[in-house]
């Protein structure tokens, strides 16, 4: 546990808790880009990124993966289009967390505008991005665009603003509003994410 780090410290976000696992929270987003449905995973263990976990963690999360796209496929009738995670760079929380956001759009084309210096990559799981980052040991943006099926890509070393990831879905989407989760109105965002606990907390 990390002092102040408010993704150590359940009571922070007991409200949006929707599931717990052995090693990992899933948790409602606060700034639903998506009209509900938004979630987060979460290690219980403060890490600085999904790339700095244990095999036994990752092994973990690619089993919950798929509960969590099982779940917002019954309730949104939509598996989540978007998955992605800010490796060290444009995290608000320096604390690891993967998005799973049920909008289908995609965003590769524009990170290769943004950053056409960088290397990226395709990789097949998250094993292959926790042997990578071993050896590279480089910030990077990790994402799964809708039309990939199983892999996801992999930009190292961008220098990406804070929350790129986010306002990059949110623009796509035709939300840019709700890019920050700063600037999202509070009240909807509220109604969003309590109707996201009540609808999946079931299937965990």
């Amino acid at each position: 546990m990390e002092n102040n780090c408010v993704f150590c410290d359940r009571i922070k976000f007991e409200a949006r808790l929707v599931g717990e696992k052995k090693n990992f929270w899933i948790v409602a987003t606060l700034g639903q880009i998506s009209n509900g449905g938004y979630l987060l995973l979460i290690p219980k263990r403060h890490v600085s990124c999904f790339g700095a976990m244990e095999e036994s963690e990752i092994s973990e999360v690619e089993i919950i993966q798929d509960e969590i796209c099982e779940a917002i496929f019954e309730e949104y009738e939509c598996i989540p289009g978007i998955i992605f995670e800010h490796g060290i760079i444009g995290q608000t929380i320096k604390h690891a967390h993967l998005h799973f956001i049920p909008e289908f759009c995609g965003i590769t084309e524009r990170i290769r505008t943004d950053f056409p210096e960088n290397e990226i990559m395709g990789i097949e799981s998250l094993i292959e991005l926790k042997n990578l980052y071993a050896k590279r040991q480089e910030p990077y943006l990790l994402w799964r665009d809708y039309d990939m099926i199983g892999g996801y890509a992999v930009c190292w070393n961008p220098k990406a603003r804070p929350e790129y990831l986010r306002i990059l879905v949110a623009e796509a989407v035709g939300r840019p509003e709700r890019g920050s989760w700063r600037n999202m109105d509070p009240e909807l965002d509220k109604q969003l994410w309590a109707e996201t606990v009540i609808r999946l907390k079931k299937y965990f």
